[in-house]
């Protein structure tokens, strides 16, 4: 019996606190992220950059997923080469089609718009080649900033599906990003 009353009066104070909240609460808002970092890398003299200005709108029906992303987003990669010979540089700008954030945590996906010599195919697809960015970005004091990459799928296979990308795996050892969020739960 304990257990039917639960229930009820659970969504008796879920209703008041919604009731209670200030109308902004019920107004869009918007979390992204700024900024580049230079990415640790096995092969130390490789300089990898990632370079981010991505924002989703979130409506008050969904703090989750947002209705609205935009932004773009840079990799760039730089390598040395040996005897002398010039350095490759590859590169790839990105048009954001999903932001997720949570906490110091976010998710980054678009799709390819404009590349080097290394991913032209990407470009050549039926559909631009989606990527995606992790971050994991704490407070102050709190840790190392960690970065992301989640390639896009081989030719043929089911896409990169928006805002789903592996953990970030890499530490970030120059630059740094700021994480922007005025979703009040």
């Amino acid at each position: 019996m304990t257990m039917r009353l639960a229930v009820p009066l659970a969504l008796a104070a879920a209703t008041t606190v919604a009731a209670d909240r200030p109308a902004a609460a019920t107004a869009p808002t918007v979390a992204g992220i700024s900024g580049w970092a230079r990415m640790d890398y096995p092969l130390p003299d490789d300089d990898i950059r990632i370079f981010v200005d991505a924002h989703g709108l979130f409506t008050p029906h969904d703090q989750a997923v947002p209705a609205q992303s935009w932004g773009t987003f840079r990799i760039q990669h730089l390598m040395p080469q040996t005897d002398g010979k010039p350095p490759l540089f590859n590169w790839g700008n990105f048009k954001v089609d999903c932001v997720r954030v949570d906490g110091p945590d976010v998710a980054v996906t678009g799709r390819i718009f404009d590349a080097g010599p290394f991913w032209q195919e990407f470009l050549h697809r039926e559909r631009p080649a989606r990527m995606g960015l992790s971050f994991h970005v704490p407070a102050p004091g709190g840790g190392v900033t960690r970065i992301g990459i989640t390639p896009p799928t081989a030719d043929g296979q089911p896409e990169l599906p928006k805002c789903s990308t592996k953990a970030p795996n890499a530490d970030a050892i120059e630059g740094g990003y700021t994480v922007m969020d005025t979703r009040r739960y």
